[in-house]
């Protein structure tokens, strides 16, 4: 799947659990993998559903900080803290201001 983040086209690429691009250096291997060099973000697709989605947010927020000029990496664990916060509380965070932004539409 190709997609634009501020103006930059992004590839998404679901690959197999042994793929290379989810090996890390130190040999471990991860279920996604966002390369800003690319522009393009490889994801484990034998992932359950909802680890999937967890995941394909996470390295969406990579993509988007990046593209946005966003720089999270006072340290690796930093910016990898952050994705992993937003990736897991996106949902009920898109909840929330839903509810808010219609009850706020509501007494217009």
């Amino acid at each position: 799947m190709n997609f634009k983040i501020n103006g930059l086209k992004w590839k998404l690429l679901d690959v197999e659990r042994g793929n290379d691009r989810l090996t890390l250096k130190n040999g471990n291997t991860c279920f996604g993998v966002t390369s800003y060099q690319d522009l393009e973000i490889w994801i484990d697709r034998t992932q359950p559903k909802e680890l999937y989605r967890q995941t394909l947010i996470h390295e969406l927020i990579h993509a988007f900080t990046f593209s946005f000029g966003v720089h999270l990496f006072a340290n690796e664990n930093t910016e990898e803290s952050v994705c992993d916060f937003m990736g897991a509380h996106f949902d009920e965070i898109m909840k929330i201001a839903n509810r808010a932004f219609d009850s706020h539409m509501e007494g217009r």
